[in-house]
């Protein structure tokens, strides 16, 4: 049921990007600041990344779900490992000094 109202509240929330992005592309060809050839190209590859989030979600959804809870966990501690090696790092003040 809550997979259901994610996908739900996910699909909403890419859609009210992908709206926004389009009516700022259309105050960007009324200003003149997009040229009458651009919209097109853009409106494809707003549409094409929507698409594109949705189905990605989907898939992330199917798979999370058919996985284990120790498979899950599992998972969880190794993208918090990868965040953990990719935050900068804090240097002393000695080191500065140097």
């Amino acid at each position: 049921m809550s997979e259901s109202n994610f996908m739900h509240g996910w699909a909403m929330l890419i859609g009210s990007l992908a709206t926004i992005a389009l009516i700022l592309m259309a105050f960007g060809l009324m200003m003149g600041i997009v040229k009458p050839a651009d919209p097109l190209k853009h409106v494809g590859t707003v549409l094409g990344i929507v698409i594109a989030l949705i189905l990605l979600l989907g898939a992330l959804m199917s798979a999370w779900s058919s996985m284990s809870l120790w498979q899950q966990m599992a998972l969880v501690a190794i993208g918090v490992c990868v965040w953990q090696w990719w935050r900068p790092r804090r240097q002393t003040r000695k080191r500065k000094e140097e």
